[in-house]
């Protein structure tokens, strides 16, 4: 008897799985609760006059990373499960989203998140939903500390190049039975990779691309 071939729902997360961008939620909470607000301050300040200066998303995704230098691994990580209690908490899930996750995974189809965000703030999320693989951006540790480097980016393009990679792994693996969900225009080159994209209509503009396709519009409780 063959094996069932596995497939794939990607899912992003900032604004799509969640209704908040996970990394300004997340060091909110951090740098807060843990005494460095000032820290936090300083570099909200600096991200605006960069952003004033027209850098694009990757640069300010790196640009952000270097919020996190010289911060412990474990400290982070201890304060992302109690950080996500709080998410949970405060109904910051997009529940619709959930639950059709859920129906998916029912019918064997498994989740992967696909994210610009990194392990430590994804790793409580990925445990909530048993999701299979997590493809985020990747930081620089040193010592068990996290130097603000970024190893590995996941914005824009970068995002299907991963999930590409990701189904490579499995032989013979066809996107085309595969689901994607997103809420950014940046998201398209994952959305159309796939056979059943949807849309969070967070985006304007992503909606606009999806009546055209005739993609699925995954409509909010309220």
């Amino acid at each position: 008897m063959l094996a069932t071939r596995p497939r794939f729902a990607f899912t992003d997360v900032d604004h799509t799985l969640l209704r908040i961008s996970t990394l300004q939620h997340f060091a909110a909470y951090f740098f807060e609760g843990t005494g460095r607000g000032e820290v936090l301050a300083m570099h909200q300040k600096r991200m605006q006059r960069l952003a004033e200066t027209g850098a694009d998303r990757e640069m300010l995704n790196r640009s952000y990373y270097l919020l996190w230098a010289d911060i412990p691994v474990r400290e982070v990580e201890d304060n992302a499960r109690a950080w996500h209690d709080r998410v949970r908490a405060d109904g910051l899930y997009r529940e619709p989203l959930v639950r059709r996750l859920g129906e998916l995974r029912a019918q064997g189809v498994e989740t992967v998140l696909v994210s610009g965000s990194f392990r430590a703030c994804l790793r409580p999320i990925e445990i909530e939903l048993g999701c299979v693989g997590v493809l985020c951006t990747e930081l620089e540790e040193r010592d068990g500390v996290y130097t603000g480097a970024v190893r590995k980016s996941l914005i824009g393009a970068a995002k299907r190049a991963e999930v590409e990679a990701f189904a490579a792994r499995y032989p013979e693996h066809d996107l085309a039975g595969d689901f994607g969900f997103g809420d950014h225009l940046s998201d398209v080159p994952v959305l159309e990779t796939v056979g059943h994209p949807a849309v969070v209509p967070v985006d304007p503009a992503l909606e606009r691309v999806a009546t055209a396709r005739g993609w699925e519009v995954l409509r909010d409780d309220h």
